[in-house]
């Protein structure tokens, strides 16, 4: 794996209005209330923010996570789903953008996700 310096400018990066992302995915732990979110983006030349809110299949908001000023273009982040109804059908719509020109790209993803019963932490 290549190792950049991180304060060494990319030649690739690209200016605020023109970041996107490469790569969007969701895997869903097996204790169905809680998701890995994987992102890429394209290397950028400003720090972008990144807003992701689940929803389940009724609309209701079952999780919501804010990062500011994102520091690599590739991670990794858990969000917990905080919901009453067992519901195993979810969506995850997550917007890139800045502050001073808003959102540059929005991506949204289709999930299930049910307890299996296999959670090794909750014994």
């Amino acid at each position: 794996m290549l190792n950049r310096n991180r304060f060494q400018q990319d030649p690739d990066a690209r200016p605020p209005a023109n970041v996107r992302f490469t790569e969007l995915r969701v895997e869903p732990w097996p204790d169905g209330k809680r998701v890995r979110v994987h992102v890429s983006l394209t290397p950028f030349q400003q720090s972008p923010n990144l807003d992701a809110v689940i929803s389940d299949a009724a609309g209701n908001e079952v999780a919501h996570s804010s990062i500011i000023e994102i520091a690599d273009v590739r991670f990794v982040f858990t969000m917990h789903i905080r919901s009453q109804t067992a519901s195993a059908q979810y969506s995850l719509v997550a917007r890139l953008g800045y502050e001073d020109i808003g959102a540059v790209e929005e991506r949204s993803i289709t999930f299930e996700a049910e307890e299996s019963g296999d959670d090794p932490s909750a014994q």
